[in-house]
């Protein structure tokens, strides 16, 4: 989960639909990735992005900074791992 900038109704409405799928019985989804993406820090996105949904496992980030930079610099961070898990694998079919 995601959370770019400086949403107020977004973390509320993220939670809710969270606490819902959870409230399902169909299976609690946990073990994710939450992050706000933020030039500020507000209460909403770190308590109902970043800690809540993470509290029953996986694990939450807050990233402060301006989006011009944020952006590219966690596609280059993905793209990266990617990469690195990509020759990982080759490596090992190799031996």
């Amino acid at each position: 989960m995601l959370n770019w900038g400086s949403a107020v109704l977004m973390p509320e409405v993220f939670l809710k639909a969270l606490t819902i799928a959870r409230n399902t019985g169909a299976g609690r989804p946990t073990h994710f990735v939450a992050a706000d993406f933020d030039m500020q820090r507000h209460y909403r996105p770190r308590m109902n992005v970043v800690q809540r949904p993470t509290r029953a496992g996986g694990s939450g980030f807050l990233l402060t900074g301006h989006h011009e930079i944020l952006i590219p610099l966690l596609v280059w961070g993905v793209l990266e791992a990617v990469e690195k898990s990509v020759k990982k694998e080759k490596s090992n079919k190799d031996v």
